[in-house]
């Protein structure tokens, strides 16, 4: 199996060296080279964040069994997308060459977005960094975007969330390739952690906001969680109901049932993380009166109970 890197200007070199040294281990493991792997870059030096270089080639050696597409996007939404549009161009060629030896395509972090921008995620289920979610919802709207996983396969193509997801998407392609039982002792070995499945408790609040419109509502919700309903928005921002659903509609993309919903369920996110309330006493505070339902509605939206939330971020100490 041979494995292509592809480093653009700006990369982890953590997620780089994680994906070849987990490949060596597994030779290790195995006692022979059962993958091959290289950097290709469209630059001549590739600097990672860290200002480690990496040796490159332009084109990949020989045909490729798997693609890997790192990107190292910054938290600036706007930002990340111009300097993903712009990586699009550069490496087309090389997805496209990739595609044609019908290799396995991987995209880590905000490269999602290139594999969309370049239309072969059309009709397919994908992920992103969490924070690019909304962006790339409205601005492809013809794939399946599910910004709350860590890693989807549809097909011959993986899509990660965040930059360090990298480290589940290892396992899975190695697991996909059939070396499950070599990828099990590597784990063992370089003693990684359990395969996360969810971005859900990773998203920051209030990072996406961008419009006075957006803060106005942030702040409404914050200070009336409980009472949050869509006469009661529309009151406080002196516009009426119809006008209002139709603001939502245009500058959010969302209904104000959704929006409302979305907030209840980031502030109970939130003091799961930081308080040691009860999942009861969270589902009040955030105008829900059934905990079975508020329990069945988080399990939904994010893929875990609010228990397992809770332990994702806060995992239990052990005694000595």
């Amino acid at each position: 199996m041979h494995v292509v890197l592809y480093l653009p200007e700006a990369f982890y070199s953590a997620i780089a060296s994680a994906f070849v040294e987990t490949l060596q281990a597994i030779n290790g493991v195995r006692g022979d080279r059962a993958f091959s792997f290289e950097f290709v870059s469209t630059n001549d030096h590739a600097c990672s964040k860290s200002g480690i270089i990496y040796p490159v080639r332009s084109h990949p050696s020989r045909k490729m069994d798997v693609l890997v597409l790192l990107t190292g996007v910054g938290l600036d939404v706007m930002e990340s997308v111009a300097a993903l549009e712009e990586e699009s161009e550069r490496v087309k060629p090389l997805v496209l060459l990739a595609k044609r030896q019908r290799a396995r395509i991987a995209a880590t972090c905000g490269a999602s977005y290139i594999l969309a921008r370049l239309g072969l995620l059309n009709g397919r289920s994908a992920t992103i960094s969490w924070w690019l979610g909304k962006e790339v919802k409205k601005t492809f709207p013809r794939v399946k975007w599910d910004p709350t996983r860590i890693v989807v396969r549809d097909g011959c193509l993986y899509t990660t969330g965040a930059a360090f997801a990298g480290l589940e998407l290892i396992s899975k392609l190695v697991i996909d390739l059939g070396f499950a039982k070599e990828e099990r002792q590597v784990r063992k070995f370089m003693v990684l952690p359990p395969a996360r499945e969810s971005q859900d408790p990773y998203e920051v609040p209030g990072l996406e906001e961008s419009t006075s419109f957006k803060k106005h509502l942030r702040q409404l919700a914050q200070r009336n969680l409980a009472e949050l309903d869509l006469a009661f928005l529309a009151a406080k921002l002196n516009t009426s109901p119809r006008t209002l659903s139709r603001r939502f509609l245009d500058e959010l993309q969302l209904t104000p049932g959704k929006w409302i919903q979305e907030q209840r369920l980031e502030a109970a996110r939130v003091m799961l993380e930081s308080t040691k309330l009860s999942v009861s006493e969270i589902c009040f505070r955030v105008g829900y009166q059934d905990s079975a339902s508020f329990g069945r509605l988080f399990t939904r939206v994010t893929g875990l109970t609010p228990g397992e939330f809770r332990k994702e971020l806060r995992p239990a100490t052990r005694s000595r």
